[in-house]
């Protein structure tokens, strides 16, 4: 499982141990002044990015996802990037190497690996996060952490600003529902987990290290639970977000009030100035209440961001990573600023129909901002500040 609504799909609105776009400026353990959690205005960062919007009609990319595979060690049922009957692609180191530039040179600022897959399972993935690094970019990392090895906890930690274990669970039979796995599995993660725990601290590392839980009415025996183990294993915070539907299928029902105020307990009771519990709490309302329409024309964010997936093809955003229809270009033909600077991207870009996308989706809260400095008058100059968390994934 992972961010954004439906698994394997990368969420910018992680808490950070510091107070900006790199590894941050404070451990963990020290109480600091922190920001919203969640703030879609962060696209304001970005300022520069979004004049050239107005202006043209285009930026460069921000944030970038890149699949390493599509390969994975679980078997989780609403996985959005994954299912057993997808392609087994995958990314050699070289062929990384030459993606990790080629979206630095586009413009690109922060690159998430996800997937797909687990990131974890293509061996070349930790030395392609260490080039990621090498080359400037901000490093996130979404993993299930099962095959987290020590050495490749020590790697992480050393160069990603974040790092999200997509847990689900709080015990071995709701672990067993969402990710498929048994209870011999989910103590490997959890002992995964603690080792990176302690690696972040042995290495005096500023990474923000964090655990998702995409909520769900079958799951809601472990909401509690979920809170207050990420405060045992050591944790900065423990979000929950709403599992959205993938492309083609049903809305999940929400309208039970009660998963949210079992969620806004777990944060009173376990919240600490060192251990966060995010949840979105707007969009849990907002879907409990059946107010799903969108106040924007157009989704301005794919503007912004983007995925490539292990088969080298690029897609306008992560809840259609492998929907033909929404794929903008393929790496193994062109490279990330020509497809970026492409006629296809454009046309599929102004095709983009709501009733494919999931509601609430990843773009839609920053779709709102820009909806309102494209088509209701907001200028730059009404504009926020910060300080915002982790700019450089939005």
């Amino acid at each position: 499982m992972s961010t954004c609504g439906t698994k394997k799909c990368a969420d910018a609105t992680v808490i950070s141990s510091g107070t900006n776009g790199t590894a941050g400026a404070e451990t963990a353990s020290t109480p600091v002044s922190r920001p919203q959690a969640f703030a879609p205005d962060k696209i304001f960062a970005h300022k520069d990015r979004v004049a050239q919007w107005l202006e043209t009609g285009v930026s460069r990319p921000v944030t970038v996802e890149l699949d390493m595979t599509n390969v994975c060690n679980q078997k989780c049922p609403h996985c959005f990037g994954y299912w057993p009957e997808k392609d087994q692609a995958k990314i050699c180191l070289e062929e990384a190497k030459a993606i990790l530039g080629q979206l630095k040179d586009s413009g690109a600022r922060g690159v998430t690996f996800t997937g797909g897959g687990d990131p974890l399972v293509n061996p070349a993935t930790p030395d392609a996060v260490e080039h990621a690094r090498s080359l400037g970019l901000d490093v996130g990392f979404i993993t299930n952490a099962q095959r987290l090895k020590p050495e490749t906890a020590d790697i992480l930690v050393r160069s990603c600003v974040w790092i999200r274990v997509s847990l689900d669970a709080a015990t071995p039979e709701i672990f067993q529902l969402t990710h498929g796995m048994g209870a011999a599995q989910f103590e490997t993660v959890l002992g995964n987990v603690r080792n990176l725990v302690a690696r972040k601290k042995a290495l005096d590392s500023r990474v923000t290290l964090g655990l998702g839980f995409l909520t769900a009415p079958k799951t809601r025996a472990d909401v509690y639970g979920f809170a207050r183990l990420g405060k045992e294993l050591g944790v900065d915070y423990g979000q929950y977000r709403p599992l959205l539907r993938r492309q083609g299928e049903a809305d999940l029902d929400y309208s039970d009030a009660s998963l949210l105020e079992e969620m806004l307990r777990a944060k009173r009771d376990f919240e600490t100035p060192s251990y966060r519990v995010l949840c979105s709490e707007h969009k849990y309302r907002l879907i409990a209440q059946g107010k799903l329409e969108r106040s924007y024309r157009k989704c301005y964010g794919q503007n912004f961001a983007a995925v490539v997936s292990a088969d080298r093809k690029m897609y306008v955003c992560c809840h259609m990573r492998g929907v033909e229809k929404y794929e903008i270009g393929d790496l193994n033909q062109n490279t990330v600023s020509e497809v970026w600077d492409s006629e296809k991207r454009r046309a599929v870009a102004d095709s983009v129909d709501f009733a494919d996308c999931p509601p609430l989706c990843r773009c839609d809260s920053f779709n709102e901002i820009l909806g309102q400095l494209k088509d209701e008058g907001r200028t730059l100059e009404d504009s926020p500040e910060g300080p915002w968390e982790h700019t450089n994934f939005i």
